[in-house]
């Protein structure tokens, strides 16, 4: 077998974009008798080619790869002898190469269409229904997921393959001195709360906010905010003007991977009540390196996390803001949840998702 991986996405800094460059290398790092071609962005740095590996770069921007998305991708195909081709962010092409396999990641796209622009709404719901009609299999991150792709995309549930992600090996507590220098080089207060995400409208960003500065009053932990601006932003500024506490919010930007852990691993704790997940990998990154989680009840993160983080519903303001007080006065539960996150975190690994997604690949062709 030959499958062709659509990575383009890989140099995104989003979840789709990691889950694009995490499989791409743990896919090539497979011991299993298969031939693997990703279409990769020139000159972002690839996994390693090899015998059963090659490497095709595609260079341009977003107009080229939306070119070869829709256009070009049953000629590449064609002249690779791909007989599964993989792509792995929400869409598919419009026109179906044989054996086509689609990563859904969620379906906020249909659920919530106001919290996105239009445009970007409109181009999503179309080909993410469209790929699907098409595909022979449906690889989802949660079964919430897949109960929302049968919602809402009417796909069959024996078409649907559930593959959690992995989080990756460098995701673990960091000592004391390197906890210190990130402070340093990110200038972090000593202690803080932690979000890390993009800035857009279904991370529930103004609610947290809120949370904290109700559950902190005068002289708890600083709030910070780490990741880049996506869209709809507004609400997310004013609730910051309107914070009594604005000047111990810390927007830092987006965080380069090599200081994630360490970031995580001096939070007091890292919350994430987020309104729909079809994962949450930050959530399972912050797990790994021993941060006490606060999350959603909702969606795929009850499903993710098991026992091992506290849960509030999203929109409720002050059952966010308790379990924050939780951690800030109980030192038991906070190690109490580092352990179990830990211990859950390990369950996860990016050679199992590589393993079941060649599974599906193998599904596809039957």
């Amino acid at each position: 077998m030959r499958a062709l991986l659509n990575a383009l996405q890989a140099g995104n800094r989003s979840g789709t974009g990691r889950y694009a460059g995490e499989l791409a290398r743990a896919l090539a790092a497979l011991e299993a008798d298969f031939h693997l071609d990703v279409l990769w962005p020139e000159g972002l740095e690839h996994p390693p080619a090899g015998p059963r590996v090659r490497m095709l770069p595609i260079s341009g921007g977003a107009l080229r790869r939306l070119r070869t998305d829709h256009a070009a991708i049953r000629r590449i195909a064609r002249e690779s002898g791909a007989t599964v081709v993989h792509y792995p962010a929400n869409i598919g092409p419009a026109i179906a190469p044989e054996g086509l396999v689609v990563t859904v990641h969620d379906c906020s796209f249909f659920r919530e269409p106001a919290w996105f622009r239009r445009d970007r709404a409109w181009y999503y719901r179309r080909f993410v229904a469209l790929g699907l009609r098409r595909a022979r299999r449906v690889i989802v991150d949660s079964q919430a997921t897949a109960a929302d792709v049968g919602e809402w995309l009417h796909v069959p549930p024996e078409r649907i393959d559930v593959i959690p992600l992995g989080v990756g090996t460098h995701f673990r507590p960091a000592d004391a001195a390197t906890q210190d220098a990130a402070r340093r080089r990110h200038r972090l207060p000593e202690s803080y709360f932690l979000y890390v995400g993009t800035l857009e409208p279904r991370k529930n960003l103004p609610r947290i906010i809120a949370a904290w500065a109700q559950a902190t009053a005068q002289d708890g932990p600083d709030l910070v905010i780490a990741g880049r601006r996506g869209w709809k932003t507004g609400t997310l500024d004013a609730a910051i003007a309107q914070c009594p506490r604005r000047d111990c919010i810390h927007l830092v930007g987006f965080l380069p991977q090599a200081d994630l852990p360490a970031v995580m691993s001096a939070a007091v704790g890292f919350v994430w009540p987020t309104l729909l997940e079809g994962f949450g990998l930050p959530v399972l990154e912050a797990m790994a390196c021993g941060a006490p989680v606060i999350t959603s009840n909702a969606s795929s993160l009850p499903e993710l996390t098991g026992d091992a983080a506290l849960l509030a519903h999203p929109e409720n303001i002050e059952g966010i803001a308790a379990a924050m007080r939780r951690l800030m006065e109980d030192a038991a539960l906070r190690q109490l949840l580092r352990d179990k996150g830990i211990a859950r975190a390990a369950l996860f690994t990016w050679e199992r998702t590589a393993r079941l997604t060649l599974d599906a690949y193998r599904r596809a062709l039957e």
